[in-house]
């Protein structure tokens, strides 16, 4: 391993360089119900309808105060289905905390590749996938990426960017810096393609946009617009259209 710690202070560390990304105690919505932890009640989470105008409150019962290190982060996976806890591999069931209504609910947890020493950023349930990341150096706030099936012992991206269980130190060529939050990571919707980093089809992007079952970035070589390549970067990632269909390729990184 390329650390010298152990799991409980590699997670620390994570937390620490994750919570600067997260938003503090922030709210995510979905179809009309607003959803955040409640800040003066750790363990409870509120949920706002807007359809019905109702407010109610739920318990976790499996709540640890562990998770306070979170500092009440959350997003909501791309596939719409789960809330990821900042930072670790848990998450609430949307489906479940919109059905609450004042009743208690559980936290669920997604065992994949070296989870104990990264954070989820993002999931899709029908394919059970998970994008996550380790972070390298918490003071630069460097990461690299694991793509792991639920229960999975690989890593199924390699190459610059992406997490290995090598003994070598990575070279700092291998590592990216996030933007605004390190929840711009995403597994599109349909669960073929992930963006670690930023959405970002370009040729010179890093770590770019993955194929995951080929094992390969995406680019669209033809195209010299940003704009036209960014729109059909988002299409793809969306699924209003296949690769062929927009005239993108495919390069291998190794």
């Amino acid at each position: 391993m390329k650390f010298k710690t152990n799991s409980f202070l590699f997670m620390m560390l994570c937390a620490t360089a994750l919570n600067s990304w997260a938003g503090y105690y922030n709210t995510i919505d979905i179809d009309g119900v607003s959803i955040h932890l409640d800040k003066d009640k750790a363990g409870y989470v509120n949920v706002h309808d807007d359809q019905l105008n109702t407010d109610y409150s739920c318990k976790i019962e499996n709540w640890n105060d562990s998770l306070i290190s979170g500092a009440g982060g959350i997003s909501l996976t791309s596939d719409h289905l789960g809330v990821l806890l900042a930072s670790g591999n848990k998450y609430l069931d949307v489906k479940e905390l919109i059905d609450c209504k004042g009743q208690s609910i559980r936290i669920h947890s997604i065992h994949y590749f070296n989870n104990s020493i990264s954070s989820i950023i993002d999931v899709n349930f029908e394919k059970k996938l998970v994008l996550a990341l380790v972070v390298i150096d918490a003071h630069f706030r460097s990461y690299q990426a694991i793509v792991s099936k639920f229960n999975g012992n690989k890593n199924l991206l390699s190459g610059k960017g992406f997490w290995s269980n090598s003994s070598s130190e990575p070279d700092q060529n291998s590592l990216f810096y996030p933007g605004g939050s390190i929840y711009l990571g995403k597994i599109s919707v349909i669960g073929e393609y992930i963006a670690p980093n930023d959405l970002d089809c370009a040729v010179d992007s890093f770590p770019g946009v993955w194929d995951i079952a080929r094992k390969m970035k995406i680019i669209f070589p033809r195209d010299k617009d940003d704009a036209v390549i960014d729109s059909k970067c988002r299409q793809l990632f969306s699924g209003e259209k296949t690769l062929d269909e927009l005239g993108g390729g495919l390069i291998n990184m190794k």
